[in-house]
């Protein structure tokens, strides 16, 4: 049973909204069966309260700041360039793929109305760049090898899908490429009228077959403008009395203008067509328009000497050199005996090679702002 009856002072506070006191003063005596009935009562009375605290909703988290954004981890190397057709009219709407071993999935942009196109994110490494767009062969430009955090510029060409083939699915061939771009090439005129036909402003130019070669040979020494520069250096000579054997008069005048033109379009089909053919060299000058005015200075006087393979390797400039001397040296067919010599051969030749050397200075500072008809995106060595 239980013990004696002990009196105690206690104070009860129950959970509910309101507390419920009972105070010892009330019962002055209580037994300990009283007390434990006393607890019972308000622990039941509790639950309610309980009950509600545990059906109140969780405090809405919308204070806390948002889950980071994706960022590509990989790195911020940008891919950008234009998308021209044959005219060097921008294409909207050409579809831009770009894989490499080192992208989970091939990434696919569209240029925009002016051909514009702009991949961005790109971690260092090798990619393969792929132009694709209905009523166009697809162009596949060379390997791009993307330097850390670099922006490669790039300028596509895209040839139109001939009738005979319009089913069929193909890729621009290099030739095809090379042949539309000599075509641009040969519309280059400073201020309007000076031919620029042997500067390419795209870097990344395909390489000429021999067809090509010829083809922008003689389109370079048939032009108006090679004709009036023969005329007009013939009248020098004659003014300064050079080569007196040719005589004086109109007579002594058309041998000069006939030698001046020879000598230039000697040089020009020779070293443009003839060897860069049989050497495997590209014939035209490859504008840098990038780095500090001493490399490309460097590198302009150097291009004199040193010629792009169509390997696209450099490569001693020997079919421009060769041409050169051998202006000089046929120039002996058509000089009079009295002014043949050696000494006039060498001469002419080294001449001729200082020309050249000049001609690239001014491709590389002077003439791209004069020249129309550049292809959009076409602005010199890759950065």
């Amino acid at each position: 049973m239980f013990p004696h009856p002990t009196c105690v002072s206690i104070q009860i506070l129950c959970t509910r909204p309101h507390p419920i006191r009972t105070l010892a003063s009330l019962l002055p005596k209580l037994t300990v069966p009283a007390i434990v009935g006393a607890a019972s009562l308000c622990f039941l009375l509790s639950i309610p309260a309980k009950a509600k605290a545990l059906a109140m909703p969780l405090r809405s988290v919308s204070g806390l700041p948002d889950a980071p954004a994706y960022s590509d981890p990989h790195g911020s190397g940008v891919i950008l360039g234009t998308v021209t057709n044959p005219r060097g009219t921008g294409v909207g709407g050409v579809t831009i793929t770009v894989s490499s071993q080192g992208l989970p999935s091939p990434i696919d942009v569209h240029s925009n109305a002016n051909g514009k196109f702009r991949i961005t994110g790109l971690a260092a490494g090798n990619y393969n760049v792929k132009a694709s767009a209905t009523g166009f062969l697809p162009a596949t430009p060379p390997t791009v090898a993307l330097g850390s955090g670099e922006h490669y510029k790039l300028s596509i060409t895209i040839v139109p899908v001939p009738k005979a083939v319009t089913t069929v699915k193909v890729v621009a061939s290099p030739v095809e490429i090379a042949t539309a771009q000599v075509k641009l090439e040969e519309k280059q005129r400073i201020l309007g009228f000076i031919p620029n036909f042997s500067t390419s402003y795209e870097w990344n130019a395909a390489p000429l077959t021999s067809k090509l070669k010829y083809d922008l040979a003689l389109h370079v020494i048939t032009d108006p403008y090679t004709f009036a520069v023969a005329a007009g250096l013939a009248g020098v000579e004659q003014g300064a009395g050079y080569y007196p054997g040719y005589g004086g008069g109109w007579q002594g005048y058309g041998k000069r203008f006939g030698a001046s033109y020879a000598d230039g379009a000697i040089a020009r089909f020779t070293g443009g067509a003839v060897y860069a053919s049989w050497l495997h060299q590209d014939p035209r000058y490859f504008y840098k328009g990038h780095g500090s005015t001493g490399s490309r200075l460097w590198y302009a006087i150097r291009s004199a000497f040193v010629a792009r393979g169509d390997n696209g390797r450099a490569q001693p400039n020997y079919s421009e050199l060769l041409g050169d001397f051998t202006a000089a040296g046929a120039s002996n067919l058509y000089l009079s005996p009295h002014d043949r010599s050696a000494r006039i051969t060498i001469q002419n030749g080294l001449v001729v090679i200082a020309g050249d050397a000049i001609e690239n200075v001014m491709r590389e500072f002077l003439t791209k702002g004069l020249t129309s008809h550049i292809p959009p995106g076409a602005n010199g060595q890759i950065q």
